[in-house]
């Protein structure tokens, strides 16, 4: 492995020694105009209100997001190039609503949007026909939040406090969920699909559960202790599971071993906050396939190698507040993070210096980080009545 070093508010990076950070470099002038910053209104006009999430589609140049009215707003373009104040068809599809809207996001293939209310209702927009339909847990189960299959476009699981709850055949309007799944015994925190059929689920029982649909009971359990665990992420080259727990430590648990392969714990005001595993290729470590990404309390981003020992293969010092979200564009080009007060950073992978660096201006929360565009577009739900974009210009 490559030797640590950081880099810090000035711009230097810090090789570590036997002292750490005896010794530092000028970095080259750093460029910020490869992206711009906009704004576009959500509303229609002598409306008001927040936008509480958006979801660029996978495959076509669109966004959807969720108003604060139950409304779902859809932009359309006609190239992915293109910035998004230039996508010309908007149209404003209102939803029957009775309860808050909690989570939205689309399939793997972009053919369908979906957009969860607390009370458990579920509303689909196709894509292709520009309809909606409306499916409901009989039971009257909420909806906390949802997660689209990574793989098989109709299945999707959606989660409350202590259960699961996994749809299929989501182009037919189901009628009721294919399973329930009710395993722990408190709050549940994080949901990952590491399969056609498997996912896990994490809860402030300290349990970590793989549950299999077809199956009645969890067919793996890792035990995290008396700790709550508030955070998965999965690495689906290696299959390898990174989580956050209450206490501040990061674990990354192998499918072939009963105890954690790795394990760090951080002291008082630098505990992990969010992670995200990097799954590309780069110069920083021999081992790339294993670096984790995590956001830390004290404003700073630090990246692990799990086959290593505790101390960070990189540390990025820029942010002041808590980090909120941290994450990486699909094509691995990209790190952002945003803290607990909206300053949002992007750092390109292959230099690890800024390319874009802005104050959005308000309280930011979990997973509002939405990449698209192949990486090169990133919105940002907020408050405010309109959508915050960055994009990429010019030459990619």
């Amino acid at each position: 492995m490559l030797s640590s070093h950081t880099i810090n508010k000035a711009g230097k990076r810090e090789e570590d020694s036997e002292q750490r950070g005896c010794s530092s470099f000028k970095k080259k002038k750093v460029e910020y105009d490869q992206f711009v910053r906009n704004e576009i209104d959500c509303f229609q006009s002598e409306e008001n209100g927040s936008v509480y999430f958006s979801s660029f589609n996978p495959v076509w140049p669109i966004l959807g997001c969720g108003l604060s009215d139950g409304k779902v707003l859809i932009i359309e373009g006609k190239r992915q190039a293109d910035l998004v104040s230039t996508w010309e068809n908007k149209s404003w599809n209102k939803v029957n609503a009775i309860s808050a809207m909690t989570d939205l996001g689309w399939n793997m293939d972009g053919s369908l949007l979906l957009v969860a209310f607390l009370d458990g209702q579920i509303v689909l927009w196709n894509k292709n026909t520009k309809t909606s339909m409306e499916i409901k847990d009989p039971n009257g189960e909420q909806v906390w939040a949802i997660t689209w299959n990574p793989s098989l476009p109709t299945t999707f699981a959606t989660r409350s406090d202590q259960t699961v709850l996994v749809w299929d055949r989501a182009h037919n309007q189901p009628k009721a969920p294919k399973q329930r799944f009710t395993f722990h015994s408190s709050l549940l925190r994080d949901l990952v699909w590491i399969s056609d059929d498997q996912f896990f689920s994490c809860s402030d029982d300290g349990l970590i559960l793989l549950c299999q649909i077809g199956t009645e009971s969890p067919i793996r359990s890792f035990d995290h202790g008396v700790d709550a665990v508030l955070s998965l992420s999965w690495n689906n080259t290696l299959n390898l599971l990174g989580c956050l727990s209450l206490n501040g430590s990061t674990m990354v648990w192998s499918m072939d071993k009963n105890e954690p392969i790795y394990l760090v714990k951080s002291e008082r005001m630098k505990r992990p906050t969010c992670l995200a595993w990097y799954l590309f290729g780069d110069s920083i470590a021999e081992s790339s396939w294993t670096l984790i990404a995590c956001g830390l309390e004290d404003g700073s981003v630090v990246l692990w190698d799990s086959c290593g020992n505790s101390d960070p293969v990189l540390s990025l010092l820029v942010q002041t507040n808590s980090i909120w979200d941290i994450s990486f564009s699909p094509d691995g080009m990209f790190l952002t993070s945003i803290d607990l007060q909206g300053n949002l950073v992007i750092w390109s992978t292959k230099t690890w210096q800024i390319v874009f660096q802005s104050n959005l201006s308000f309280r930011a929360s979990k997973r509002i980080l939405q990449w698209g565009g192949g990486g090169r577009k990133l919105a940002i739900a907020n408050p405010s009545e309109q959508i915050h974009l960055i994009e990429a210009v010019g030459e990619e």
